[in-house]
């Protein structure tokens, strides 16, 4: 039996531990804890630092907890945060920014309060289930392990993805014949698309795919993956007022209502200088770099990307929709330089890297290229707070941070910050870009 201790829960972290502190300062993470509890508490592993302990009782029951709305919650681990109340699953995400930032130097600088919106139920227009060739079902991992759960629902996704799945796994031994893997389910503007990942192709996909189009009429296309080298299959989305065409496995936000809040604020920050060129690095399908350019017609923009099919996406959307003061290229954006007319040094660049951040090779070519502004799109604070930490380091500061609710009920934010490079006669100026009403109207 470890010590036994009456604590009072502090704060929390991210994914769902509450956070108490001993007489002695220690800190103790207690899974099953809210912000404002008090506990009794089992400390089963004391570390240097730190401890971790298990709930015994809870003494008293914050006012901030509640009921998921999953069932999975806690088995599943992808909504780790389902259990507390929205505010306070902001005031966390941004408390996990300020925490990176203060880990890396940069706890003077100020994080706004989250960006969000007023749901967490049915936002994702994407949903992903592995198969369980033993049970014959589709559904989620085990946060502790690799086992499949048994599909109920999934609050996060609408309903009708999860009826979807449960229609699947109605026929799973049917299609365990395919050798399945992941069924994926996608909503676009002209319905749902379903993908199966399977080896094998045969009859049973061809009466599957037609059963599940007659059970739902919502249903636009349903494909087996992998394509042939001539096959690719394409859904379109309308986002920030732009009708968008997508390759099939291309990426693309989960959240669009929030991603074009996201989008606001990226044009906000982007117009509070007047630039003549700007530069979007990991620009994906192109969506930023097209919204910016859409707001700044007098501007050259610049979108690179290293997958080519997105960066063919973007090109397709961008003629679509009328955008002709953006180019963009296929290739690493850490050698973005080389697609500049001239070497001309852009006023304003753009990055969104993935999780890991910016690579080593990128932060020395921006630190070189020098631009007069950056804003840092990021989906991890950890590896944000260590590309700012270096950047600031070199002579930019850190203007604004703006963690935004992408993913709510998640252990996930994404963090817009904005940065100017330091200079003596630097003078900040208000600015409107032309077609400001473009702000007012992305939707």
């Amino acid at each position: 039996m470890g010590e036994i201790r009456t604590v009072e829960i502090v704060d929390m972290n991210e994914d769902g531990v509450g956070i108490a502190k001993l007489s002695d300062g220690m800190v103790v993470f207690v899974p099953d804890t809210v912000a404002g509890e008090r506990a009794e508490i089992e400390i089963i592993e004391r570390r240097k630092r730190y401890a971790n302990a298990k709930c015994l009782n809870l003494i008293h029951i914050s006012s901030e907890r509640i009921d998921p709305l999953c069932p999975d919650t806690g088995t599943c681990g992808g909504c780790s945060l389902a259990h507390v109340s929205f505010d306070l699953e902001n005031r966390i995400k941004a408390n996990a920014v300020r925490a990176a930032l203060r880990r890396n130097g940069l706890g003077q600088v100020a994080v706004e309060e989250t960006l969000s919106s007023g749901t967490r139920r049915g936002y994702r227009n994407k949903m992903s289930v592995r198969f369980d060739p033993e049970a014959k079902i589709f559904g989620y991992s085990e946060a502790s392990g690799t086992a499949i759960l048994p599909f109920h629902e999934c609050s996060l996704c609408p309903d009708v993805f999860g009826a979807i799945v449960r229609f699947a796994n109605e026929r799973g031994e049917k299609l365990s014949s395919l050798l399945p893997s992941v069924l994926e389910i996608r909503s676009g503007t002209d319905g749902i698309t379903v993908l199966l990942e399977c080896a094998a192709r045969a009859a049973a996909f061809d009466g599957f795919a037609q059963e599940l189009r007659r059970a739902f009429p919502e249903i636009c296309q349903v494909l087996a993956a992998p394509f042939d080298a001539d096959e690719r299959p394409v859904l379109r989305d309308r986002i920030a007022g732009f009708d968008l065409l997508f390759s099939v496995r291309a990426f693309r936000q989960v959240n669009t209502p929030m991603f074009e809040k996201l989008l606001e604020l990226v044009i906000s920050l982007a117009g509070e200088k007047p630039f003549s060129s700007a530069v979007d690095l990991y620009c994906g399908s192109g969506i930023i770099g097209l919204a910016l350019a859409r707001a700044f017609p007098d501007a050259a923009l610049y979108g690179v990307e290293i997958n080519p099919d997105a960066v063919e996406d973007a090109r397709r959307n961008a003629a679509a929709n009328g955008v002709g003061n953006i180019t963009f290229f296929a290739g690493d954006a850490a050698s973005f330089r080389s697609h500049l007319k001239n070497g001309n040094t852009p006023s304003l660049l753009v990055v969104d890297p993935p999780r890991a951040g910016l690579s080593t090779d990128m932060r020395l070519e921006i630190l070189q290229l020098a631009p007069e502004r950056m804003i840092y799109v990021s989906c991890n604070p950890q590896t944000l707070a260590r590309d700012l930490a270096e950047l600031c380091a070199a002579g930019y500061s850190v203007r604004r941070v703006v963690p935004v609710n992408l993913f709510p009920a998640t252990r996930h934010v994404e963090t817009v910050c904005c940065l100017y490079r330091q200079t003596k006669d630097f003078i900040s100026v208000p600015y409107e870009p032309k077609n400001a009403d473009y702000l007012r109207h992305m939707k």
